[in-house]
């Protein structure tokens, strides 16, 4: 697939110098009084595919939402290619990091999946054949053309997330914000999910419990506790700490079996 910059002006050529993504000394609490982000801070360089891992509650989703703005941290910054998010860049940087949701059904929302894949680029207002161009090109990239037609109320999980994941292909984001992407897969879908994630030639994050797609694709892997980085390194490095994942309530891939053992 050929992944079509963003056509607001948002997605300028951007210095090789700067990261992807950075977030620095983010606190985040929420309204009843949990504070999910303590002083996190973390950089990503384009290109890279990133886990972050950790229990309940450390934080793994809170940072996802304010990579694009959902949720805006009461202390510290966010930076995209350079760019500081705030009011005046939120709709810029939304176009720039696609966010997908742990539950499909909190995405799709059209008739069929091809108005829910066009809908994006619609909205950004580019010419009915681009858009028309784009949703084709990102239904076939995640192995769902052949269902654009189809309700996405009539799609299994595994095919609900792979049309999720065109809806954000079709905008032309080079980030990738994924939260617990394989949860509840059977196995020939998560197998599926895997392949597409492990071809896409974009800066990927990853919010999730399963350590061994994590060992399959993801090179590095950020441990999260109680809102704060403990552990930032190569994946297997962190994968093989059974003492260091212990510690943070998770357990050694070996407990998991690994799909490739």
């Amino acid at each position: 697939m050929t992944l079509r910059p963003s056509s607001d002006g948002a997605q300028a050529a951007h210095p090789v110098a700067h990261p992807a993504v950075e977030v620095e000394g983010l606190h985040f609490t929420y309204p009843d009084g949990t504070a999910s982000l303590r002083g996190m801070s973390l950089s990503v360089q384009p290109g890279e595919k990133v886990a972050l891992v950790g229990p309940n509650g450390a934080g793994k989703s809170t940072l996802l939402l304010t990579l694009n703005g959902i949720l805006r941290a009461q202390r510290g910054a966010v930076r995209v290619f350079g760019q500081t998010l705030d009011d005046s860049t939120v709709r810029a940087i939304r176009a720039q990091v696609g966010l997908l949701f742990s539950n499909p059904d909190d995405q799709l929302f059209s008739p069929t999946v091809f108005e829910d894949v066009a809908f994006g680029p619609l909205h950004m207002g580019l010419p009915r054949d681009e858009v028309l161009a784009r949703s084709r090109e990102a239904l076939a990239a995640v192995g769902m053309l052949e269902f654009a037609e189809r309700p996405p109320h009539r799609l299994s999980l595994g095919q609900k997330k792979r049309v999720a994941i065109a809806t954000v292909l079709s905008m032309g984001t080079p980030i990738l914000a994924l939260d617990e992407p394989s949860a509840n897969l059977d196995p020939m879908s998560r197998r599926e999910l895997i392949a597409l994630l492990a071809r896409l030639p974009l800066t990927i994050l990853v919010a999730t419990h399963d350590l061994a797609l994590v060992a399959d694709i993801l090179p590095r892997s950020v441990l999260l506790a109680e809102g704060s980085v403990v552990a930032d390194a190569p994946t297997m490095h962190v994968l093989n700490d059974s003492a260091l994942l212990g510690a943070h309530g998770l357990e050694p891939l070996s407990a998991h079996g690994h799909p490739h053992a």
